[in-house]
């Protein structure tokens, strides 16, 4: 028997000797459950217990033939879109299990994303915790390096449908040549000041609720995000500080 095959099968949950009998009845194609008792030396009541238990999770169907019950394992293919929807239905899910986490537990905790699409794990953590507003630091030249800008045009958008707000604190210097739909205000609900031009950033900061979202340079190709009350709060009255003093023309 394939050990990777098995060690996948019990990661998604499936003890070992439910794993077996799947993978056996995939070794036969389909099969009654004598054959796959006598394959595996299990007792009657052992073998429909398991298979009763198999078909509730979608990994064995049965159909009968004549008087005979037969046992057909689902395909791997179909197998692998399974766990590919119960992905999608985690992702989107995702923030509501950190919301009853974050409910019940006081303790800071990072979420690290690396990768050529880890930029979208904040700006989809943004809307789906935000209720009102956000707040951020960010270079808008950097934005564009890390997130495909038709993508990033598309998210601007579902921010602006859902009603959401922002304040952007921009570095003079680098606020050129931007598309206008990541500098006109009143259209996309954003208010923009500059910060003094001996400032730099080498990363976006984006605080949301109780949530700070770091987004670095794509050499590092890396996003955090961190759940901290204190800590939020601390950057937001920071921004509030350098929001207070910073200048609304770029000129």
């Amino acid at each position: 028997m394939n050990n990777n095959l098995l060690a996948w099968l019990l990661a998604t949950g499936l003890d070992e000797q439910r794993a077996q009998i799947y993978l056996a009845a995939l070794s036969r194609g389909e099969a009654t459950a004598y054959e796959l008792a006598v394959d595996l030396k299990l007792g009657r009541t052992a073998i429909y217990d398991n298979l009763r238990v198999l078909a509730e999770r979608g990994y064995i169907t049965s159909i009968l033939q004549g008087k005979r019950k037969i046992f057909i394992p689902t395909h791997p293919k179909e197998l692998y879109k399974k766990v590919e929807h119960q992905k999608e239905q985690l992702k989107d899910l995702l923030p509501d299990f950190l919301a009853i986490y974050a409910a019940k537990n006081k303790k800071p905790f990072v979420q690290i994303h690396s990768g050529p699409f880890s930029a979208r794990e904040v700006y989809e953590d943004i809307l789906a915790t935000t209720k009102k507003e956000y707040v951020y630091f960010s270079p808008p030249q950097l934005t564009l390096q890390t997130v495909d800008p038709k993508w990033m045009e598309s998210w601007v958008k579902r921010r602006v449908s859902k009603g959401l707000k922002c304040r952007s604190l921009r570095i003079k210097s680098k606020s050129i040549d931007i598309p206008a739909v990541f500098v006109q205000e009143q259209e996309y609900l954003r208010q923009i000041k500059y910060l003094p031009e001996y400032v730099d950033l080498q990363s976006s900061i984006y605080v949301y609720e109780n949530n700070i979202g770091v987004i670095s340079t794509s050499k590092e190709n890396a996003a955090f995000i961190i759940f901290s009350p204190d800590l939020a709060f601390s950057l937001k009255q920071l921004f509030e500080f350098l929001w207070g003093i910073s200048s609304k023309s770029i000129e």
